[in-house]
């Protein structure tokens, strides 16, 4: 017995494989602090005064980082004592993630928040 609708069949499956694809994607950052800098961690309820949120790019479904997905440069320019950091998917990049995963790139936010 075959399909009467081969297509719609294969393109379910690549809809949900790309679906299921984008949620596989890890996408890490790593806090680093310039050599040399006595920098802190901040607590998570802590005030901040700094405030900044970047793309970061990965390949290979988040494993690789394309762009830099480190603080050390945010550390640096805003002259940072203490920090903290987040990596999230805005829910924009929801709806990007499962199309850029066919070719194995994904997007996060980097947040870096912290005090001079």
């Amino acid at each position: 017995m075959t399909p009467r609708h081969p297509f719609r069949a294969v393109a379910v499956t690549l809809v949900v494989a790309a679906l299921v694809t984008a949620g596989l994607g890890c996408g890490t950052a790593q806090l680093v602090a310039p050599a040399g800098r006595n920098v802190r961690i901040m607590r998570a309820d802590a005030p901040a005064s700094v405030h900044v949120e970047r793309t970061v790019w990965f390949y290979s479904w988040g494993a690789k980082p394309i762009s830099d997905n480190t603080t050390r440069e945010d550390i640096e320019k805003y002259n940072l004592r203490e920090v903290r950091m987040d990596v999230y998917q805005k829910w924009y990049e929801m709806l990007i993630n499962p199309i850029t995963s066919i070719v194995s790139i994904q997007r996060r936010t980097l947040i870096v928040e912290g005090n001079p």
